[in-house]
């Protein structure tokens, strides 16, 4: 059986992606966030639910709603609202356990048949155990394909990542 918390999404250009506010937030605070969803243009999905708690970020709400919507405009990506009737109870349940972007996110991703972009370890072993399982990525799998994939040289995805803080040592970009 395969780890719950290893990654199985390899790419965006390998499948459209639904983000979490933890994926947007971490470019967000790197000064990357545009750069790495224009590398992948329209291959993106960002829930009501996630909107709207980027726009409750006391500090940067606005710019990072303003950088959304700008990216809208221009097509590389779009905003998803649940369907209450088809995705409704999926929603419901997930909302147990997890924060109301992590679950539209993911119940997003499990009925459109996308990935999901995210960092939460819980939210990680949700996506697991749904059947079909959510295929998912975190924050360093974006950089490690951008690399992989030309877009980025290893010292500026590790500049990005350095950028971001996040000081988990179970979490680096090669």
């Amino acid at each position: 059986m395969q780890n719950p918390l290893s990654p199985t999404v390899t790419s965006p250009a390998q499948l459209p992606l639904v983000l979490d506010s933890t994926v947007v937030s971490n470019f967000h605070r790197a000064d990357g966030l545009s750069r790495i969803l224009e590398l992948w243009s329209g291959r993106w999905l960002v829930p009501l639910q996630v909107r709207d708690e980027a726009a409750a970020w006391p500090t940067e709400g606005k710019r990072v709603v303003s950088a959304l919507e700008d990216r809208r405009e221009r097509r590389v990506l779009d905003f998803a609202a649940l369907d209450p009737r088809n995705e409704g109870l999926t929603f419901a349940r997930l909302s147990r356990t997890l924060g109301q972007g992590e679950s539209a996110t993911i119940t997003i991703a499990y009925h459109r048949h996308y990935g999901v972009a995210l960092d939460d370890y819980p939210a990680q072993r949700a996506c697991h155990r749904l059947v079909p399982p959510v295929p998912w990525t975190a924050t360093e799998g974006l950089l490690q394909c951008a690399v992989a994939e030309g877009y980025l040289t290893r010292d500026q995805a590790r500049a990005i990542w350095a950028a971001m803080g996040i000081l988990d040592l179970k979490r680096q970009v090669p």
